[in-house]
């Protein structure tokens, strides 16, 4: 019963995500100077099936750029961590694909539909452990309406590092450290922030294991593993152990990668931005929505405290958010965000009905815009 209701709530997500895509073609013409975002601008123009306003935005941005990678490996591109498009790669060996073609596109894009679907399924049976099934349900709901969950359904490392994470977590409560470590390492070769889980795996250890070990010590820090491998193929192919890092500062996002920014300094520069641009330029609303969603996501950092939301989610939740806006900008935050499941939870064990409808409502709202904008090459996350 359970599990058919994850499977309505996930189809009905899907098809919604239509919705705005085909609102984007009727009113929404693509973002001037910024075709290169669309992964049209990469196709071959006689593909005329992935130019189809229906399919086409679930491969653009970094999407094109991991489908690049998958196909035709590493160039300079490095900051686009291993695992997701190796993952891609490995399945798409039997079709013989090359980059951006048909065979290509459905294989990743099923692959991030049965990362996704399963990581609802464990989410559901991770909350599960402490909570009843109302709880686990609505952590479901307010994680596909989150204004960012088309990431989810785009070709991303979103839905493969959830899906990660989340089993990580589920096989340290059930006490099972090797898995749990596995599902670490795998999770630090699909994006920097997967390193987090280490930490946060050791405090559940400390915290819950009553027969301490070595064995399930090396176990655990064998999440470390993913990183480490990555680094050492960086070190291979460029000379630097580290490269990938200098080339997160290439991608003209304003990050800083070379020192730490205190995020009061980064507040102050966006209160600045906003009351130096004007609001119709896209920029502006780019900013507002960035502060926005730092200032949301602390708040519910501080209710997930208060509520005692287990200690190890906090601590891979929170290093995972203070990572990206200890650059100097909160840009990519609104995405970054929705990986970080103890904040669902949070929403979902807040009692009061009228905020629980006032932000479902505007989440839903800012989701079908957000996506529209995002299918016509205009920054979201």
């Amino acid at each position: 019963m359970v599990i058919k209701r994850i499977i309505l709530l996930f189809l009905g997500w899907r098809v919604f995500l239509f919705v705005p895509l085909i609102a984007s073609d009727v009113f929404l013409l693509p973002r001037v100077n910024y075709t290169y975002t669309l992964l049209t601008y990469f196709l071959d123009k006689s593909n005329n099936i992935l130019s189809n306003f229906l399919i086409y935005p679930f491969g653009n941005f970094d999407a094109a750029y991991y489908l690049l990678i998958a196909a035709k490996g590493y160039t300079v591109n490095a900051g686009f961590f291993p695992l997701f498009p190796l993952v891609i790669y490995i399945v798409s060996l039997p079709f013989n694909v090359l980059p951006f073609d048909l065979n290509q596109y459905f294989l990743a894009i099923f692959l991030v539909s049965l990362f996704f679907f399963a990581s609802l399924i464990t989410f559901y049976k991770l909350v599960r452990l402490d909570y009843k099934e109302n709880v686990a349900i609505w952590s479901i709901i307010f994680l596909l309406i989150f204004p960012t969950s088309f990431f989810y359904a785009a070709i991303y490392s979103e839905s493969l590092f959830l899906l990660l994470s989340l089993s990580a977590f589920y096989f340290a409560r059930k006490k099972k450290w090797l898995i749990a470590g596995l599902f670490g390492a795998f999770l630090s070769a699909t994006r920097i922030t997967g390193i987090f889980i280490f930490p946060s795996l050791l405090y559940e250890y400390f915290k819950s294991e009553k027969n301490k070990s070595l064995s399930k010590l090396l176990s655990i820090s064998f999440s470390s593993v993913g990183l480490i491998a990555y680094c050492f193929y960086n070190f291979q192919k460029w000379g630097n152990p580290f490269y990938f890092i200098q080339a997160q500062g290439n991608f003209v996002n304003n990050r800083t990668v070379d020192s730490i920014i205190l995020f009061p300094q980064t507040v102050f520069r966006y209160t600045k931005i906003l009351f130096t641009l004007k609001p119709n330029i896209y920029e502006w609303w780019v900013a507002f929505f960035e502060l926005s969603f730092f200032i949301f996501a602390l708040i519910l950092f501080y209710v997930a405290w208060k509520k005692e939301i287990r200690f190890s989610y906090l601590i891979f939740g929170a290093l995972c958010f203070l990572l990206p806006v200890s650059s100097g900008t909160f840009s990519g935050l609104p995405r970054y965000i929705l990986t970080i499941f103890p904040l669902f939870i949070t929403l979902a064990l807040i009692q009061n009905k009228t905020f629980k409808i006032i932000y479902s409502v505007v989440s839903v709202a800012l989701l079908f815009l957000f996506f529209m904008l995002f299918s016509k090459g205009y920054f979201i996350a």
